[in-house]
């Protein structure tokens, strides 16, 4: 009988941890409203942000954002740029929080994102409620997976799955940039940042009245490099190469974020 309960035990932390392993950070928003003021600073100390003219417009959606790449996940700085088809996109899915994150912090609404991507991608195997959306701007026939939860609990990080098509590429070091096609060469030189930073090791994420027994909140706990705190403020803790060079940046109020290099 013990080993019996032993094998079943160990069959238990196994399923776990293959569950753990499946989900990893894809990348991480923040909605903004001057998203040029909010980029201007991050390139202030050091971060190559994408040129705007690069930068990927959510057709349909009414939204685009100003990005920065990194080899292991991007960090995008989303805002409105066209309010009719913004309003008429939350009208037409009136299950997802866009509207309500992109008036954060007035609202009370947490204004960060979380895109998770699947190693194994099965949408029957995400582990919280769902909302299925499509739109314009994403390949035919597919579309990203957002917890329901995020449209109802407005302390919750926004939570998503994207799905394979566009998954972010990941790179395990700077000389792996080669990988990208000549064609799109000039897109390497965007993960080099003057101030040495090159993957995101840790992501802390500080919120009021969490109920850490959603499935959001639990899904996002069993990430590696992802911490979520009951806190007084709205903050976002982006740390970078676990640290090593020892220096800190606080960048509010223009953005609630701290940069750990």
């Amino acid at each position: 009988m013990k080993l019996f309960i032993a094998v079943v035990i160990c069959s238990f932390l196994i399923s776990c941890q293959q569950q753990e392993s499946n989900m990893e950070v894809d990348h991480v928003n923040i909605w903004l409203e001057n998203t040029q003021e909010a980029k201007a600073k991050l390139e202030e100390i050091g971060f190559t942000g994408v040129p705007d003219s690069l930068s990927r417009i959510h057709s349909g959606q009414g939204t685009t954002g100003r990005y920065f790449y990194f080899l292991n996940a991007y960090l995008e700085l989303i805002y409105v740029y066209d309010e009719e088809e913004f309003l008429d996109n939350a009208k037409t899915n009136p299950k997802l929080d866009f509207e309500e994150r992109s008036k954060s912090p007035e609202n009370g609404y947490l204004p960060f994102s979380i895109a998770l991507n699947m190693k194994e991608y099965d949408a029957r195997k995400i582990p919280f409620q769902t909302v299925k959306y499509a739109q314009d701007w994403m390949e035919e026939d597919n579309a990203i997976f957002a917890a329901e939860n995020s449209k109802i609990n407005k302390e919750e990080p926004s939570l998503f799955v994207v799905y394979p098509e566009i998954t972010y590429d990941k790179f395990e070091n700077l000389e792996a940039l080669s990988n990208i096609p000549e064609e799109y060469a000039i897109w390497r030189k965007f993960y080099k940042h003057s101030n040495g930073a090159e993957k995101i090791s840790k992501i802390k994420l500080h919120s009021r009245n969490l109920d850490q027994t959603s499935s959001t909140i639990q899904s996002i706990a069993a990430l590696d490099n992802v911490e979520i705190l009951d806190s007084d403020e709205y903050l976002m803790e982006l740390y970078f190469d676990n640290e090593k060079q020892g220096r800190s940046y606080d960048l509010r109020p223009e953005i609630p974020l701290v940069i750990h290099l």
